[in-house]
């Protein structure tokens, strides 16, 4: 029984994988099952994250939810993205040399500090850190600030999504404590702990700039 749900539910993703969005009536004549046995499927991958509803009014008859992939959804599909960025990386160094490499790490910190600089100009350093933080959680870093009674900042990341070119170019970590560093206009900034170096959490003791 728990297998056949199963399967039942992986073929309402490939599905909604395929077709897009489908409502529950569209589905279960898909399947040949019943759309009570559809819904019941759904109301499980809504709550696990998996499909989303949106609710769609029509030209007659009362409004119904139309389903489709969530981004974890999404997500439950082959992808070979990190491999890909691994391979063209390997590609460009073993054309263009270790060299080209830094470059290219240092020209995307650039990028990046040119992209965010304005949202750090005019703030104290505590709302400095505040959207270091913002910035850190919305590109998956799992991440939290502490502060210690003397001013010291620890910023305290649990995922690091580009770990796997972290690891095999470590200078990766060094432009992201430089980015650090020019955003929050302080020199210290010091990486203490990182998950590419088997630590459990990439940890950076952050303290205000004071004198010269």
């Amino acid at each position: 029984m728990n297998n056949q749900s199963s399967s039942t539910k992986q073929q309402l993703l490939q599905l909604l994988k395929i077709e897009k969005r489908l409502t529950a009536g569209e589905l279960a004549k898909r399947l040949e099952v019943s759309e009570m046995a559809v819904r019941r499927h759904l109301h499980t991958l809504e709550r696990d994250g998996l499909v989303q509803a949106t609710l769609v009014r029509q030209a007659m008859g009362r409004p119904t939810n139309v389903y489709e992939l969530s981004e974890k959804g999404e997500e439950r599909f082959p992808q070979h993205y990190k491999q890909l960025t691994m391979d063209l990386l390997k590609e460009l160094e073993h054309v263009a040399g270790a060299e080209m490499l830094e470059r290219l790490f240092r020209a995307r910190t650039e990028r990046l500090k040119a992209t965010y600089e304005r949202d750090f100009q005019k703030k104290t350093f505590e709302q400095k850190m505040k959207r270091l933080l913002k910035l850190q959680n919305e590109q998956g870093y799992m991440a939290k600030v502490k502060r210690d009674e003397d001013g010291t900042y620890h910023l305290i990341a649990y995922h690091c999504p580009i770990s796997e070119v972290a690891k095999e170019y470590h200078s990766v970590c060094s432009c992201e404590q430089q980015l650090f560093r020019q955003l929050l206009d302080t020199s210290e900034v010091v990486l203490r702990t990182c998950i590419t170096k088997g630590d459990d959490m990439c940890r950076y003791q952050i303290k205000e700039q004071t004198g010269e």
